[in-house]
Formats: structure tokens, sequence, C-alpha cells
């Protein structure tokens, strides 16, 4: 897909040569299907709710199963086979990040006139500063390199290392960096939002529209957040007696209030009414099982953050603000991809502005305006949600393949009072599959079928079964075929993975115990950090 990319015919309530909307796009992580009160959670999200009430809700809009990859393909707007990140997470000093050929969302609005601020996580490398944020079209960065971080002692929770700062360049385009050292102890969401309303405010009467990529640490474990929280936010007549799905009612009430400061800055200032406002979480819940630290439900999406099943790759997400006001209180049910969004927002910003960007890479994502403008339907028939050695994903229609191994944790979290997931499976036919099950081993038999090649298969149909609770493959080897085979096509845009490695020089140990990018592709000269430090009064 070269090239300008096609506009709608027209985008409902936008006139041709109107000023170029206000972005506003809220990242939270790792906030699961089911802890939303508008899915049916046990805690309260009002906040996000009345967002979305006041908008139209996306209730098939799909991500990668794990944070830097959905943001690579968020960014990049392409599926994340072409970038070599589909093979593991992006950690601090393991050497991965987004290939430096790869052209940006921030790259394109900068084109179109945009100032671009990230607040928050990155999470796509920094091993070498052109890796990090204002290198790669932000004009200003608020936040954290790395995955995860503590939320008052802004240290990596695995590996250690003081990861909060913010980037920018000085008036003769000098790259400069603070150490927010001075921030230990606050509680990192609040500074996050203190930022981002700072920007709103500083960009009142600016004459350039405003993208601004506000990725919060909410609600990624630890579950942490300030006294009196998890007693603020829980509800008292909830029956939940497990001690992290109880905590991370405190991390959600952040990212309630975390939202809910930021939007009620935009409402009162003149932006709003240009202002368009996307939520999405960046991948599902991590549930109970080998993930049990975080507490999120996907219910009744199956299982969760890092597999393959829809409880890691369908997510809370919706659009708000006076743009799409005309469509208050809608749904749409029609498959949207994270890579859809910078193709979405170039068509409105065309017919806004008459205004576009070239393409400089091939992109997966499709123009879906007539999806979030009008409630159309979705532009998109397929989708690849993975494909490497170990596993593949793929969608076509309402149909879903998943072929070898889907993900270690299988279920819901249980813990949120939901019941055990049963699995449904049709009894073999075979002599030795017709033994397995009467020693008791039916279940594990029916949950796969193994194709002519020996390939574990699962297939799906997601409009009967949301749930994934009923591999039909087994009655549908026509479809498995015809699925398989356009997986093979994809074979040929794929890059080869990177992977994470031990680089004793990439170690914060070497920089006094902070995060600073390692390889020198950036004179020294040109780069200045300074650490901030907090003075006690």
């Amino acid at each position: 897909m070269l090239g300008t990319l096609v506009l709608l015919a027209s985008i409902s309530g936008h006139v041709l040569g109107g000023k170029a909307p206000n972005i506003v796009f809220i990242i939270a992580d790792d906030l699961g299907w089911n802890d939303v009160s508008y899915h049916g959670s046990d805690l309260k999200t009002p906040v996000l709710d009345e967002l979305a009430r006041e908008g139209i809700k996306l209730e098939q809009h799909y991500t990668q199963p794990e944070c830097s990859t959905t943001r690579a393909s968020l960014l990049t707007s392409r599926y994340i086979v072409r970038t070599g990140l589909q093979g593991d997470v992006i950690l601090n000093g393991g050497g991965m990040a987004l290939p430096l050929n790869e052209t940006l969302m921030s790259d394109y609005l900068k084109q179109l006139g945009y100032k671009n601020y990230l607040v928050g996580k990155w999470h796509q490398g920094a091993n070498s500063w052109r890796e990090t944020p204002v290198f790669r079209g932000f004009d200003y960065f608020y936040g954290y390199y790395g995955g995860q971080i503590h939320y008052f002692g802004h240290y990596h929770t695995k590996f250690g290392g003081h990861d909060f700062r913010r980037d920018y360049r000085d008036e003769q385009g000098n790259f400069k960096q603070d150490v927010l050292k001075n921030e230990l102890g606050n509680y990192l969401t609040k500074s996050l939002t203190d930022e981002a309303i700072r920007i709103v405010k500083e960009n009142e009467n600016s004459k350039d529209p405003m993208f601004l990529y506000f990725a919060l640490p909410n609600t990624h474990s630890p579950n942490q957040s300030p006294k009196g929280y998890v007693d603020k936010y829980f509800p008292k007549d909830s029956k939940i007696t497990n001690y992290d799905r109880k905590q991370l009612a405190g991390n959600l009430g952040g990212l309630e209030e975390a939202v809910k400061n930021l939007t009620d800055v935009l409402k009162a200032s003149k932006q709003w009414d240009n202002t368009l406002l996307v939520f999405i979480s960046d991948n599902g819940g991590a549930p109970q099982g080998l993930m049990s630290y975080a507490g999120q439900s996907n219910y009744p999406l199956r299982s969760g953050k890092t597999t393959l099943y829809e409880g890691a790759v369908r997510v809370p997400a919706f659009v708000s603000g006076p743009l799409v006001k005309h469509l208050a209180g809608k749904e749409n049910h029609g498959m949207f991809h994270v890579s859809d969004w910078f193709p979405t927002l170039h068509a409105l910003i065309k017919h806004r502005t008459g205004k576009s960007v070239q393409l400089v890479n091939e992109i997966d994502g499709v123009n879906q305006a007539n999806m979030i403008f009008k409630n159309g339907p979705s532009a998109r028939k397929e989708m690849l949600h993975q494909l490497n050695l170990e596993n593949q994903a793929y969608r076509f229609g309402d149909y879903k393949i998943i072929v070898g191994n889907p993900g270690e944790y299988d279920g819901y979290n249980e813990h949120a009072d939901r019941p055990k997931m049963k699995i449904k499976y049709d009894e073999p036919t075979d002599f030795w599959g017709k033994l397995k099950c009467t020693i008791g081993l039916c279940g594990g038999f029916g949950d796969y079928i193994t194709d002519t090649d020996g390939a574990k298969v699962r297939l799906y149909n997601l409009k009967d079964d949301p749930s994934e609770t009923y591999n039909i493959a087994a009655k549908h080897p026509d479809i498995v075929k015809s699925m398989r085979e356009r997986i093979e096509k994809f074979k040929s845009i794929v890059m080869p993975a990177q992977e994470n490695d031990k680089i004793a020089a990439a170690h914060h140990k070497n920089t006094g115990g902070i995060w600073v990018p390692w390889k020198d592709d950036v004179s020294k000269s040109s780069v200045e950090y300074r650490i901030l430090q907090k003075i006690e009064l």
C-alpha cells in the first residue's frame, strides 16, 4: 500500500479547508477486557465509561500480545513481522529496538505540521540516542524508555536502574536530557499527568496542531498506588477477596484520575472542539497463572497477555470528543487493528486541510475513517497476529487459526469471580484417541488437531465462539488449508527475528545507575544530559 492513502469522499461534519485536529492518544498498559465497567467488570471505571459513551466504542480493536510489539505496530502502521520484533519483547540493555529504517507516525505528523509530544512509556529501544523519541519524530519526551517501572522509585522493576527523564532540544536544536531524580518518591502517574496538562495549556494558543501520545504505566505490574487508593477505588459491595485483584483497584484508580484530570483541562480549553481523543490498551491483561501478580481479567475472552488467544489481543478501545459526538453511545463491532490508526488519522487530516504525506514504507494498516466517523463497516477482512517458527495466528472474516504454541497460560482470572473455562472438543474416532478418552485425556486431545505436516492447529469461529472454547479445525479442513496457505504468503514480508542478549556495555551500572544509550552513534558533543536531584527542605 504505497503512496498517498485513499481518502473517503466525505467524513461527516468536517469541512475541507478547516484546521488539522489535535490528536490525544491515550494508551493504557495491560488493561484487560474485563477491567472496564462498561464490559461488566467488578471494578468501576466511571471516567472511561463516560468518555466511551460520548463517542464510539471499538469492540473488536486488536493489538499485539505484548507491550513493545503493539507500540511498534502503532507507530509504523505495519505488521510486527516486518520489524523483526515478533520474537520477543524489548528489554532494557538487551539490544533489541524498532529498526531505524522505519518511518513512524510521529515523522509523518511532523511533516503535516504537528508538534509531537510523548509523555510516558517509550519501549521501542534505547541502545543508541537515535532510537529514542526525540530522534524519531517527537519534539519532546517526558517518561521512561523501558517496559516497566516502579511507580515511586522510578527504576526498572526487573533490572534496576533509574529510568525517568525529560528529552528535548534547545532553541539551537541541540539535544538535551534531564534525568529526573528530583521526582523520586512522587507517584509516577501523577507526574506524567501534570506534564501532559502543562503541555495542553502551553499549546492552547499555538497555531500548530498537537499530537499528544499519553502512554501511561497503569495498569502494568507492580500494582502500586498512593496510600488509600485501594480503599477508595475497590467497590465496597464486591465479594472479591483476591489480594492482586484488590490492589488492581488502586492501580486502576490512578488511571481513572489521570484520564479525568487531563480531559477536564482539555474540555475547559479552546482546543477541545478540535480534538480527537483515542483510548486503547496496549494488550490484554495478565490474569492468574504465570502472571498472578497483576490481577487483571479478560473475561469472557480466553487467556491473556503474551498468548495468541483473544484475551491477549482484543482490548478495550474507544474514540471520544466533539469530532465524534454525532456517534455518541454507538458501538462498532468491525475489525480494527492497531496498525490502522495512522492511515485513519491521515485521512481525517487530509480531509480537513488538504495536506497529505507520501509513505516511505509499505504499510499494513488500512483507512478506517468510515468506521470511526460514520460507524460504517470495517475496511479490513484479515489480520496477521503472529508469524514465527514457534507459532502463527491469523484471522480472516469470522475465523481465526492458531498454529503451534498459543501461549503458556490458558483460562480466565478465576479470582475475579469468574467460572472455570470449559473447553469443548470433538471425541476422536481413531483407536488411540478413544483410548486416551477412556483414561481421562480426551480434553487434552481435543483442544488441538494435528495437521498432515504435524502442526498443532486450532480453528475458532469468533462470531459464534468469541471465548475460543471450541476448536472446529477437525470439522473444517478446507478452511484450515486455505488459511494456512494465506499465512504462507505472508512469509515474504517477514524479517529475521531480533533477540535479546545480555550486553555488558549496556548495563546501567556503567553510567551511575541510570539507563543511558550505550551505542555511540551520535557525537557526544551534541548530547548533553544532566541529573536533577531532589532537594529536601
